[in-house]
């Protein structure tokens, strides 16, 4: 999949798709035209072609889907679809990738693999196998090629962003935005990274949560094995676990300053004693501690209704440009408190507050949508896209299970700074 005549084959596909998307926009002008249908028609065609391709090109139409506030629904519709309906490849595909990756004293601590695969995703598929030790393990082989294809797929559908004007963002930010997402997948395509990713987060020890344990004499760039969890779908949860996941996410968030970023159901799981199960940490994210410090101001700034200290922690944050706030304080200010609104009201008088279908989501989008009419007031802030992703995913989750978490008391305790690192000792003079 690495040679040129495959990368082709897969630029090819990538820009056919984007052209037949611009064709049918064009159409979408003439009267009469069926719009709808027409985003539907897109969303199948960027399925077939995304989903086929596997890889950073697959990844880019799972985020996308998250969008609803900036794509048309029945695009979303089916790009949704890549969430959920990876096809896993046959193991005779991938057994190249273990010779190359094993050697005999390795491979001779495999007793035996599963050849039919338990998951499958963009990078890579899993499978169950037990060691010669008798520990059951999961091995995870990436497809060959996704590596070497990153950045030929994002600079081919960076193209098409700019021409399809599909995002009312400048090419700049987009630009800023696809080179976070480059770094990211290139990381997640590296299971030598993953590896570091999880015994990082393992050595975090996360209240109310499992994680496997790697098995490092097995693993390569291409190949990562762990320790078998066994775990029942996330959605069988008890409510009351939304304490935890939400106490882990501001741990990750503020304390630690290293997320685990990839927030789909099937990466969760809930255990045997009612743990949450927290598998796949190819995509992860680190935030400096200028980050983390302005994202707590962001929130104690909110809870006080301190637009013009909220402004300014955003500015520190990227989100906004600097000396904005002289210029247009006014319709920021109206911008936040309208924000506020929506989505601290709801929680603020609710303890503890319930994930459910509230009209908690809704609100929040629609302030989202009013306030696209004042995009160029705004940045991309590349650097808090895959936090935004991780909230917005665990919002499912959490709403999934119904669960039960003080949030209000949460973001206290983040704008009390309960959840900073502990200061580092000066070292002595």
């Amino acid at each position: 999949m690495s040679d040129k005549r495959e990368q082709r084959t897969r630029r090819r596909r990538i820009l056919g798709a984007g052209m037949r998307s611009l064709g049918r926009g064009v159409l979408q002008t003439m009267p009469g035209y069926d719009r709808a249908k027409s985003w539907q028609k897109t969303g199948q065609d960027w399925f077939d072609t995304l989903g086929g391709l596997k890889g950073a090109a697959m990844k880019l139409g799972q985020i996308a889907s998250q969008y609803r506030d900036f794509l048309p629904e029945p695009l979303v519709e089916q790009l949704s679809r890549l969430q959920r309906n990876a096809e896993p490849w046959a193991f005779e595909r991938l057994e190249p990738v273990l010779d190359e990756a094993w050697n005999d004293e390795q491979r001779a601590l495999i007793a035996e693999i599963d050849e039919q695969a338990m998951a499958a995703a963009s990078i890579g598929q899993v499978h169950r196998a037990r060691l010669v030790d008798g520990r059951d393990v999961v091995v995870k082989i990436r497809y060959p090629g996704v590596a070497d294809a990153v950045d030929a797929d994002i600079d081919n559908l960076g193209r098409l962003l700019k021409l399809s004007r599909f995002l009312p963002i400048r090419g700049s930010d987009i630009d800023a935005v696809l080179d976070e997402l480059r770094e990211r997948f290139i990381e997640e395509t590296n299971y030598v990274q993953e590896l570091a990713h999880l015994q990082t987060l393992r050595a975090i020890e996360l209240p109310g949560f499992v994680l496997p344990e790697p098995v490092p004499e097995l693993c390569t760039d291409a190949v990562l094995v762990t320790t078998y969890v066994e775990s029942r779908p996330v959605d069988e949860a008890a409510p009351e676990r939304g304490h935890a996941i939400v106490q882990a996410i501001n741990l990750q968030v503020f304390t630690h300053g290293i997320l685990h970023a990839d927030p789909h159901p099937g990466n969760f799981g809930v255990t045997e004693d009612g743990s949450i199960a927290l598998f796949d940490f190819g995509c992860t994210k680190t935030l400096d501690i200028e980050t983390r410090h302005g994202l707590r101001d962001v929130v104690a700034a909110a809870l006080d209704g301190r637009w013009q200290d909220l402004h300014h922690a955003l500015e520190r944050l990227g989100v906004v440009p600097p000396d904005s706030w002289a210029q247009h304080g006014e319709t920021y200010a109206q911008i936040y408190a309208s924000h506020a609104t929506a989505s601290l009201e709801p929680i603020r008088h609710q303890s503890p507050y319930v994930f459910t279908d509230d009209g908690l989501i809704e609100s929040i989008r629609g302030e989202v949508r009013a306030s696209l009419r004042h995009w160029k007031l705004f940045n991309a802030a590349p650097q808090l896209v895959f936090l935004m992703r991780t909230l917005s995913g665990l919002y499912w989750i959490l709403r999934n299970i119904g669960a039960e978490a003080d949030l209000h008391a949460e973001l206290q305790k983040i704008a009390a700074g309960d959840y900073d690192p502990p200061p580092v000792n000066e070292p002595p003079a």
